[in-house]
């Protein structure tokens, strides 16, 4: 029965995280009109990101998750760099 209840939870999770996406990325065409606005927005979602976390997270959950954002990211443009 636990383990049932945790996925519940998990999906709930996911639906509120796709919910929020969905909206950030509704305003971000909305507002970012061109390339650099994007950028600057990503830059400040970002920073948005960072200040919750270490708001509502103990300091080894924070450094763990910026750990692993940060991994995410240089995985991400790695492909692009030459």
């Amino acid at each position: 029965m636990k383990y049932q209840s945790n996925i519940n939870k998990m999906t709930e999770a996911e639906e509120k995280l796709q919910f929020y996406l969905d909206n950030i990325m509704d305003f971000a065409h909305k507002f970012a009109k061109n390339e650099e606005e994007r950028v600057l927005l990503a830059g400040a979602m970002m920073g948005a990101a960072k200040i919750m976390y270490q708001a509502n997270l103990t300091p080894e959950q924070f450094d763990e998750i910026l750990d692993h954002n940060g991994k995410d990211l240089i995985n991400f443009i790695k492909p692009t760099i030459h």
